[in-house]
């Protein structure tokens, strides 16, 4: 099938331009929406959204094409090259926790004495002058002294990119033809497509589609609008304990929270409920009856003298608590070191392990005679010569920047091959199968792995490889550098899979998208924050960045690292084994790393994933696999549709609101 995929021409000049206006236009309303807090930038904004990393942009981008589709001849051609677009902005640095150039910039009015001086040494960092004078807002930019800044993160994108572009052209055809791995976030936009393409199946049934989408908007609009009008009613409780990534916080008065050791958070996001309602039921499963295993294991441990006054604790402090007992990180289960440190590690050993023939055949293609190319490359995007060629490429341009930021090549090393390979190819299994980061997301002291197996256990002073070293670990851990992860790529080579376009203009049209968004993202920030100053750049980056938000000195030990990965290795590796070999076993890896991860806790997963999969099963069992693709499927990309254009008019509101108050 791949062999036969339509070429048609790529229409540069309207996507060229489709890409620098929204990215423009993206980066600055997200500015804008500073003063309304928080809870707004986490879901109102052209990016990704927070928890699902929901590509808001992407499915914005094919819902406005409906009213064209016949003026303008739009084919499912042209609409694969829309999401294509939409993922690579969202992708490229859109909602960032530091904000760069900008929110790093201003950390170094946080810090004091020699933090301060070494980072204001840096050769990408502005002066100190620049930086205040940005803080008060009003003044006309001064590009030389950001020019500096604007490379060094430009670059940082492009070498993430270059590398996972190097895993998603060498795994493309294992990832898709092979394990034909589902990509929900892309289902549900190709029934988007599906219905858009102006040279649809005249027997398309819309209705599923529009139902969804009278969904997502009915449940959608009532939560932005009583987020900004303190009058309209609070129809879905979101006013009281609920996090901005859509999450019922049970706090420590809670009647069962007092009872239940395990009972923190419970997920409510109809983003995950429709994305797992694609998963595979096999994990969907197996995250909720691990969840349930872990609830009485931690009612035993409470039993036996662990977790002494957790219940004086409530919600994400019963997660993560860097002052306390937690979940996450107290003996004796210590989950997010089982599913960060060993979990993320048996998913990556797994892929090298199963793929090792698929592995030793590319080599030999890729070191053999090149005559014309061989069956298995004819539907690639390039030859797995230069796949590989890339993967090196995008690893020496990584360590390069690494030791450019002051991190040394010992500590760039360690840091390539647990943060960005294993924990971002465990991500992806997780994201490409489910919909959510579950080993790259809200890091937990897992992230500290890297630096703590670098320097033995024995972390140095503080120094500017240690404080590089730090900021790069925890946020390729809380799931602020998307482009860590190879989705960027294979979620348009999908798309193209599903729609028959061709994977090689689509993976271009990634290509010149991401040139063209990345530095524009740093321009206009650094452009909006010296126009309105402090108001606008908000607490970007008030924490101090030798610190991060988590704290320096509660980096965990090795120890508890090593042996509690140990754990997770083991368990995850022996699920793995297990189910490919035993067809009638019920337990798989995904399921138990999703359900043991600090995300899998901290965004109540559970809870998600056992509605989805009893809605699924229900489905399956009364109208079987017809139904579920008629219906299911649509509607749930009618959902995502709708939310995400909620999402998106709702923060163009809020950036009007900014220049007029209401």
């Amino acid at each position: 099938m791949s062999a036969e995929k339509t070429r048609e021409s790529i229409p540069w000049i309207p996507l060229i331009l489709l890409t620098a206006i929204s990215t423009v236009v993206g980066s600055a309303i997200y500015f804008l929406l500073t003063p309304s807090g928080s809870v707004m930038q986490c879901s109102f904004n052209w990016g990704v959204g927070i928890g699902t990393k929901f590509t808001i942009l992407a499915f914005v981008f094919l819902v406005l094409a409906y009213p064209f589709r016949r003026i303008l001849k739009i084919s499912n051609a042209h609409l694969t090259y829309l999401y294509t677009v939409g993922t690579i902005i969202c992708y490229s640095d859109f909602s960032y926790e530091y904000p760069a150039p900008v929110g790093l910039a201003r950390t170094v009015l946080f810090t004091t004495g020699a933090v301060r001086d070494m980072m204001g040494s840096w050769w990408w960092a502005p002066p100190s002058d620049v930086v205040n004078a940005m803080m008060a807002g009003g003044v006309v930019v001064n590009w030389a002294a950001w020019a500096g800044s604007i490379f060094f993160w430009t670059t940082f994108t492009y070498s993430l990119f270059i590398f996972n572009s190097g895993l998603s052209l060498l795994f493309r055809r294992r990832w898709i033809d092979v394990e034909k791995i589902p990509f929900p976030m892309t289902m549900a936009a190709h029934e988007v497509v599906r219905t858009v393409d102006v040279n649809r199946s005249a027997d398309r049934d819309l209705r599923p589609l529009m139902v969804g989408m009278v969904l997502g908007l009915v449940f959608e609009m009532p939560i932005f609008l009583q987020a900004i009008f303190p009058w309209f009613p609070d129809i879905y409780g979101w006013r009281v304990n609920t996090c901005p990534s859509a999450v019922q916080q049970f706090p420590a008065s809670d009647t069962l929270a007092q009872s239940i050791v395990g009972l923190a958070m419970a997920n409510k996001d109809p983003v995950a409920f429709g994305l797992f309602f694609l998963a595979p039921l096999s994990v969907s499963f197996n995250v909720w009856f691990w969840s349930l295993i872990m609830f009485g294991l931690e009612q035993v441990a409470y039993q036996m003298g662990y977790y002494t006054g957790i219940f004086q604790e409530g919600a994400c402090c019963r997660v993560l608590s860097h002052t306390g007992v937690s979940l996450a990180e107290s003996p004796p289960f210590s989950w997010g070191y089982m599913s960060g440190v060993g979990g993320a590690t048996a998913l990556a050993a797994m892929l090298l392990f199963n793929s090792r023939s698929y592995l030793r055949q590319t080599f030999q293609l890729a070191i053999g005679h090149r005559s014309p190319l061989s069956e298995e490359e004819k539907g690639e995007v390039t030859s797995y010569r230069t796949a590989y060629l890339i993967l090196a490429f995008g690893t020496i341009a990584i360590i390069l920047w690494f030791m450019s930021a002051g991190i040394d090549f010992i500590s760039a090393i360690a840091i390539l091959i647990f943060s960005i390979f294993v924990s971002g190819i465990a991500g992806f299994y997780t994201y490409s199968h489910t919909g959510i980061y579950a080993l790259n997301n809200l890091r937990g002291g897992h992230s500290w792995f890297p630096v703590q197996v670098r320097w033995g256990g024995q972390l140095p002073p503080l120094n500017a490889d240690m404080i590089m070293s730090n900021w790069t670990t925890q946020e390729f851990s809380n799931g602020n550098v998307a482009m860590v992860f190879p989705s960027a790529q294979m979620m348009p080579l999908r798309m193209a899979n599903l729609t028959g376009v061709s994977s090689r203009n689509t993976y271009l049209v990634s290509v010149v998208a991401l040139l063209i968004s990345s530095p524009l993202i740093s321009i206009t920030r650094i452009w909006i924050a010296n126009a309105y100053g402090a108001p606008i750049i908000g607490n970007f980056g008030a924490c101090s960045i030798d610190k991060t938000c988590s704290g320096w000195d509660w980096a965990p030990p090795l120890a508890p690292l090593v042996s509690y990965g140990t754990i997770g290795f083991i368990i995850t590796f022996a699920l793995a084994m297990l189910h490919s070999r035993f067809v009638w076993f019920p337990f798989e890896p995904l399921g138990f790393v999703i359900a043991t991860s600090v995300p899998g806790l901290w965004y109540g997963l559970w809870s998600a994933f056992l509605t989805a999969w009893i809605i699924k099963t229900s489905v399956l069992r009364v109208g079987g696999s017809k139904l579920y693709e008629r219906y299911g499927v649509p509607i749930v990309g009618g959902l995502l549709s709708g939310i995400a254009m909620v999402m998106f008019l709702g923060s163009i509101v809020l950036a009007l609101r900014f220049f007029f108050p209401f």
